[in-house]
């Protein structure tokens, strides 16, 4: 079976994409074949792209998570799925018409439920859920402070926040121009950088004492800053590096208090651990299919427009998520 792919055989800018055709593997006991009707955008994808995170390849197709509709399947097991409308995570990468993904990682939606919705959900709803509710554990009535917040992690963690009890969501974002995104999700606060860079002065100002919970994406200098408004026993869970420099912290800064630091990766938990991964999916779904997580700021692109969708998640100008429609 031939497929079509948005692909790149060497690192680089978004330029390095070109349409290739590939043959697509036949299933094997674990998988079912997905035509796919949308992929999102992921600041994980534009890593790969440059070489900083691990894709397969030359030629490499990168893209994490689709919807679309079940073709084929590897076993009689994963035979219910087919000609299901799904939502998943791929074996192989979502830019693409045709893609192979674990059963375990197949969820199906309902028919009606829009390709924007169910494209911009699987990642964003999955990954927000888990940083919620695992280890870390926001709980009602705390108080959290989320990075890049307009962007779509940030939009599905301050709703997923509110949604699970926090008193006090304060939002970080980039520029002035998305503070309204921000305060639409439900963020009780918003800082913008370019307006406030010492952010940690204005959430001083509002909780004196300190928050519980951080989620920090971008590291660098910002856990250190992070750190001037964690109070004892909080917890700061870095779950990226938008900013390419790992955050340093020191042990000294953590064990007088008895503050964390600590780790997490969606992508991880799912080569790991399907099963869990499929687990929290499987809890954090309903949010959206019962429309109390909504994904209202979606940009579609053609799939073989994927240069443009990158340069425009790099330039740091865009809300919300970006989808690919082949």
């Amino acid at each position: 079976m031939k497929y079509t792919a948005m692909a790149f055989e060497a690192f680089g800018d978004p330029s390095v994409f070109t349409k290739k055709e590939f043959d697509l593997f036949e299933p094997d006991d674990s998988q079912v074949v997905v035509k796919v009707e949308a992929a999102s955008v992921n600041f994980a994808d534009v890593m790969a792209r440059k070489g900083k995170y691990s894709v397969a390849g030359p030629p490499y197709v990168t893209g994490l998570d689709f919807v679309g509709r079940v073709t084929r399947a590897g076993t009689e097991a994963g035979a219910v799925l087919v000609g299901k409308r799904v939502v998943g995570f791929g074996d192989t990468g979502s830019y693409a018409t045709d893609l192979l993904a674990n059963a375990d990682l197949v969820f199906e939606i309902p028919e009606d439920m829009p390709v924007t919705t169910a494209a911009a959900c699987p990642l964003l709803i999955g990954t927000t859920y888990a940083l919620l509710t695992r280890r870390q554990k926001l709980q009602p009535g705390g108080r959290i402070v989320i990075h890049a917040a307009a962007g779509g992690i940030g939009l599905t963690a301050v709703q997923m926040a509110k949604q699970l009890g926090a008193l006090s969501v304060i939002a970080l974002v980039g520029s002035s121009s998305k503070i309204e995104a921000a305060r639409a999700a439900g963020a009780t606060e918003v800082v913008a950088l370019d307006e406030s860079p010492n952010y940690p002065e204005v959430i001083k100002a509002l909780i004196p004492d300190g928050v519980e919970l951080i989620l920090n994406s971008v590291a660098g200098p910002t856990v250190q800053q992070d750190l001037e408004i964690l109070k004892s026993d909080g917890q700061i869970v870095v779950f990226g590096m938008s900013s390419g420099v790992p955050g340093v912290v020191t042990t000294d800064q953590l064990h007088h208090s008895s503050r964390a630091v600590s780790g997490f990766s969606f992508g991880h938990l799912r080569r790991t651990d399907p099963k869990g991964a499929s687990q929290i999916m499987e809890q954090a779904l309903p949010y959206v299919t019962s429309g109390r997580i909504k994904f209202d700021n979606v940009t579609e692109y053609s799939l073989y427009d994927v240069a443009k969708a990158h340069r425009d998640l790099e330039s740091r100008a865009t809300i919300g998520k970006l989808i690919l429609i082949p």
